[in-house]
């Protein structure tokens, strides 16, 4: 009796300490899934990047779902370490609101995509910009106009960078100063939510993220498109199922690690595989 009391004060101490410090319990949630939740309301709505030690969130909505553009910052075991508000202020040539869209962390610098999808009274002209951030400040230091759509992401390959885009099927080629080198048609059907959100290269693989559902209790994500890059064209080998209903916005690797950005529920999902 005396060693099963003694086994029961154990686990009662142990669920104790994890109820009081959850940052303290770091072990995948379920079948190798890691989830980080945000500190605030609709912090995961757009994208996540990362360099393997901090994560990146950009979101263009405030806790009360207001036009605003914030970069939140967190462990990869899920600490929060910091957020900055208000990290884009610039506007279109309308003067309307300019959305985050996805991130990208190379070396010293984050990436975001920026467009004025969601101005409002809507704007008829989209336009998109690149803004460039230096770490671990996250100060301003460049943005680049990169043209018409809805740039959605952006990652480097073989030396330039890629930007995919939210109402264009295709990935657009831009050199180290985002001057436009050629266009590329991709061939995945887009449902109702849109097109991709999100994107990275595996060797000569593109993969691209499609628009989720916005809300609990409607569509489960799109899929995850995976095209072979043969120098010329992109060909669409299969879609893949993301590893929750709402991982349907930014996507990233670095090392071993996926992140996705689950919308509704405000998390950003870490897996070791895609399947």
């Amino acid at each position: 009796m005396k060693k099963l009391i003694t086994t029961f004060s154990l686990i009662a101490g142990i669920t104790a300490v994890l109820f009081f410090f959850p940052q303290l319990y770091q072990g995948p949630q379920k079948d190798g899934v890691n989830i980080i939740t945000m500190k605030k309301d609709f912090r995961a709505w757009q994208g996540v990047g990362s360099d393997g030690k901090v994560v990146y969130v950009t979101s263009d909505r405030d806790e009360n779902f207001l036009l605003s553009n914030t970069i939140s910052e967190y462990k990869i075991n899920g600490d929060f370490i910091t957020e900055k508000t208000e990290a884009y202020t610039g506007k279109d040539p309308s003067n309307r609101f300019m959305s985050f869209g996805d991130n990208y962390v190379l070396g010293d610098f984050l990436y975001a995509t920026v467009y004025n999808f969601n101005s409002s009274p809507p704007e008829k002209e989209r336009v998109s910009r690149i803004v460039k951030y230096s770490l671990p400040d996250l100060k301003q230091v460049k943005e680049y106009e990169i043209g018409d759509g809805t740039a959605e992401s952006v990652t480097l390959y073989k030396d330039c960078f890629w930007v995919v885009y939210h109402d264009k099927n295709e990935i657009r080629k831009f050199d180290a100063n985002f001057k436009l080198m050629g266009s590329y048609p991709l061939s995945g059907t887009f449902g109702g939510e849109g097109g991709y959100q999100g994107i990275f290269f595996e060797g000569d693989t593109l993969y691209g993220n499609l628009h989720g559902s916005n809300e609990k209790g409607q569509k489960y994500a799109q899929g995850l498109d995976s095209y072979k890059f043969d120098g010329e064209k992109f060909k669409l080998i299969e879609r893949i199922k993301p590893p929750t209903y709402g991982a349907g916005q930014g996507i990233e690797k670095v090392g071993d690690t996926y992140f996705w950005a689950d919308r509704p529920d405000n998390t950003i999902v870490m897996t070791k595989s895609l399947k």
